[in-house]
């Protein structure tokens, strides 16, 4: 999501900038450093970001698959395992 919206705002930043941005938010989720987000470190990383709410409701989401067609088109799910 982060790359769709970087790259439909135009905004350029090198890919380092990328890594480290998501790789600082994967870690101040991961309370407890296991490489995973648990329902209650995402529920404790929300309660102190409240306004990452705000961009996962769905008309927000509606609002920017409209805004931003690319988002959609080019956005990728893996297959995990589970």
């Amino acid at each position: 999501m982060l790359i769709a919206l970087l790259c439909e705002s135009e905004m350029k930043l090198a890919d380092e900038v990328i890594e480290t941005i998501l790789d600082k938010t994967f870690q101040e989720a991961d309370g407890d450093k296991d490489g995973r987000i648990d329902r209650d470190e995402w529920q404790q990383f929300v309660s102190h970001n409240p306004s990452l709410m705000k961009i996962m409701t769905l008309p927000y989401l509606k609002d920017i698959t409209t805004t931003f067609p690319s988002f959609v088109f080019n956005s990728e799910v893996d297959d995990i395992a589970t």
